[in-house]
């Protein structure tokens, strides 16, 4: 932003007037509006931000939320194209600011809530704007840079955002509003804005040349946003139905987006909003698509002011159904959907119906959790921890060569690295929470970029946190010289088994645990091919020999050679998948090991979605393919169930879109289609698990690679390849046979 861009604030006589004062601003909103005069040949770039959140309208259609979430030391600032917005004659520039308090987000309450992945740096709310409007000749004819140019102020006093069982202590919020004391057509052209007041100015956006050359640091530091702007795309619910007295608006699917609903009634009349990812409870065999289930979720409600109106909430709302009661419509409700613009560069299709089906779940389930950083799930918690950050990183990588935002999630963890040498389970967030095997996926999720983008600038910036976290866990071993008791939350995974101890394996709570510290074992590794390929071999080496050392002692305390598999502590009699899957990928077990340990480990409680990546790549490196391809059914039944996204658990869901479920993405490309870069070629290694069929393009790094696999009556399997021009390949068959590959390639062998 420019130098002469002010920072603009509720006036101190705005406040009095509304009796509220510094203290009590958190969850509350203010309004501003700018009004300019043009002709019909105007043209604005503007630059936007805003203390804590905002949304912008021109000329009362929306344009853009933001700013994109960052922390106290990095807040955001959005470049926006607004010509298509503008008119000839009066326009008005409207932004909805929202002040979040970190105080009331941490002590949050039904009656005044917070945005948990909005933090911070700030006091109040604050917007900035730059943008000089000028004609087709260039010649400047307007402005609507605060500080410089009109805008006017109001602060609301009746309406905040609120928290209920749905939201409490989650990123999800819901509105209340009143519209007889809240004003409804304050962002229009002709609403009536004479009784604001001018907007306050508050200071500069950018400290002087003066003040920056000894150092100084505004308190608000504003950058440029680091990853595309969101789309927002106008769509129509795919059906429309009344039933008992009630409206319910179907989507087609599950997706995020901003409702709009024009309504008309008379004044006092209240209107409920129920926003639901499915009806019921979602408990095993009742369909996603079932309407006869019970209506219970995130609500909004709205009390009418007697005229025509439209409502749309500030904030992001999730949803595959809308359940409305009270009031009249006047339009049909339409919504914008938005998310993060991902390109979905890769494909796949097959003659079997399933494989096209699960791939548009998945691609869906992993949009839906990308918006300003990776979540969760888009319907309640709206958070970014690290452990589903990485899955959905990889899953990016199978789908897709923007790298953007999962650059950005590293350095939203980086930038929260704590003294004792751990990562917050999730960031942004305005309150911290520590899972101490979290931090663990860190180093994998960094290598793994690093690995696959050749961003190895990156990794040497970020390489002093994998040293800090790699330190806490090895202070922590014990007399056995395993990794011992970690606090808090030692989270491995939801499996059954694990749920009442809160998906904590029960070794954690007597000492040391086997899939801890093969855990351990394997981030010393992805460190040491870190710091071997950024120029650092001696630590390499010593994570090597670290490593070396936690696998013999893990094999020499925990192998139970009667039954050849890895107890889950030296004194934990409990066997698991999980301690079975981390030993093989850690190349713990010799290749007969390995396959009697995983066969032996089918008898255990399977591993939920979340850790089910870890259960295929051992899988896979056993060679047990006609099991990865029997455990894909726990996704392909999702289907027959009516869903349209991958939920949390495959049994009992909390949420029906959680992406660290998405990992048929993965197995599509890398698996089934078996391509990937190594070492800067293209390596196709295919196994079709069983179809006759499979046909798509795999994007890498190196460029796309089309494919067509088929199973030939005469036991064959034929194998048509097209590499981008300048690139190496290399084709490996299930029997070994390795056929390099230069533009294009027909090959048939017996399978």
């Amino acid at each position: 932003m420019r130098e002469q861009t002010q920072w603009i604030r509720i006036p101190r006589e705005e406040l009095e007037r509304k009796r509220i004062f510094h203290g009590d601003l958190g969850g509350r909103f203010a309004y501003f509006r700018c009004g300019q005069t043009l002709p019909a040949d105007a043209r604005l770039t503007a630059r936007i931000t805003a203390v804590s959140r905002y949304r912008l309208w021109v000329n009362g259609t929306p344009v853009l939320s933001g700013p994109c979430k960052g922390d106290l030391n990095r807040q955001y600032y959005e470049t926006v194209e607004l010509t298509l917005y503008l008119r000839a004659g009066n326009n008005v520039f409207s932004v909805q600011v929202l002040f979040n308090d970190p105080d009331i987000a941490r002590d949050q309450t039904d009656e005044r809530a917070a945005i948990y992945g909005v933090v911070g740096a700030g006091n109040c709310h604050a917007l900035a704007v730059d943008g000089e409007i000028t004609d087709s000749d260039g010649r400047i004819i307007g402005s609507v840079t605060t500080g410089h140019s009109l805008w006017k102020a109001w602060l609301d006093n009746t309406f905040y955002l609120k928290s209920s069982q749905y939201s409490v202590y989650l990123g999800a919020v819901e509105e209340s509003i009143d519209f007889r004391v809240s004003p409804a057509d304050w962002r229009t052209i002709d609403f009536d804005d004479s009784a604001w007041l001018p907007a306050m100015p508050y200071g500069p956006v950018n400290l002087s040349p003066l003040f920056q050359s000894v150092g100084l640091i505004p308190r608000v530091r504003v950058i440029p946003r680091e990853i595309p702007l969101p789309e927002e795309t106008e769509s129509a619910f795919d059906h429309i139905i009344e039933r008992d007295e009630a409206i319910i608006l179907d989507a087609g699917a599950h997706v995020n987006g901003y409702p709009r609903f024009y309504t008309e009634g008379d004044a006092g009349t209240e209107i409920t909003i129920t926003y639901l990812e499915r009806f019921g409870d979602g408990t095993d065999g009742q369909r996603i698509d079932d309407m006869n289930g019970s209506v219970s979720g995130r609500c909004d409600h709205i009390i009418l002011n007697g005229s025509p109106m439209c409502y749309e909430p500030f904030w992001v709302r999730t949803f595959r159904y809308i359940v409305i009661s009270g009031g009249r419509f006047t339009r049909p409700p339409v919504y914008r959907k938005t998310g993060y613009p991902l390109p979905v560069q890769s494909s796949v299709s097959s003659s079997v119906p399933w494989v096209e089906k699960l791939w548009e779940m998945c691609v869906r389930t992993l949009r839906n959790c990308m918006l300003e950083t990776y979540m969760d799930c888009p319907y309640y918690e709206q958070l970014q921890f690290i452990m589903d950050t990485r899955l959905q990183m990889l899953f990016t990588y199978a789908v897709s060569n923007d790298t953007a935002l999962a650059k950005k999630a590293l350095l939203d963890f980086h930038c929260g690295l704590r003294q004792e040498g751990l990562l917050p389970g999730k960031t942004p967030t305005a309150y911290c929470q520590v899972i101490s095997t979290f931090s663990m996926h860190y180093v994998f999720a960094l290598w793994e970029y690093a690995e696959h983008t050749g961003d190895l600038a990156l990794g040497r910036r970020y390489r002093p946190d994998v040293d800090r976290i790699l330190d806490y866990y090895d202070g922590k071993r014990d007399e056995t010289g395993l990794v011992g008791r970690i606090d808090p939350w030692a989270f491995i995974d939801w499996q059954d088994d694990w749920k009442e101890t809160g998906g904590v394996s029960p070794a954690s709570f007597e000492g040391p645990g086997a899939v801890i510290n093969l855990m351990y074992a394997y981030a010393l590794e992805c460190g040491a091919r870190l710091y071997e390929a950024t120029g650092r071999p001696g630590t390499a080496e010593e994570y090597r020999r670290r490593r070396k050392d936690i696998l013999l002692k893990v094999k020499v305390l925990c192998f139970d050679k009667e039954k050849g598999m890895i107890r889950e502590g030296p004194s934990c009699r409990q066997f698991t998948r999980h301690a079975q899957a981390w030993a093989v990928i850690n190349g713990m077990l010799d290749e007969e090991e390995s396959r009697r340990a995983l066969r032996s480990a089918l008898s255990c409680p399977p591993c939920s979605f979340a850790a089910s990546y870890e259960w295929f790549r051992a899988l896979e490196k056993a060679g047990m393919e006609e099991q990865m391809r029997r455990d894909l059914d726990a996704w392909i039944g999702l289907l027959s169930r009516g869903s349209t996204t991958c939920p949390e658990e495959p049994h009992h869901p909390r949420s029906e879109c959680h992406a660290w479920s998405a990992l048929p993405l993965y197995e599509f490309m890398r698996t089934l289609a078996g391509v990937r870069q190594e070492n800067g070629k293209i390596v196709i290694r295919p196994r079709l698990l069983g179809l006759p069929d499979l046909t798509g393009t795999a994007v890498t790094p190196l460029g796309s690679v089309e494919y067509h696999y088929q199973s030939m009556a005469d036991g064959t399997v034929r194998c048509e390849l097209a590499l981008p021009d300048d690139a190496e390949g290399l084709l490996i068959t299930p029997d070994g046979t390795r056929t390099p590959v230069k533009g294009k390639l027909s090959f048939t062998k017996q399978s």
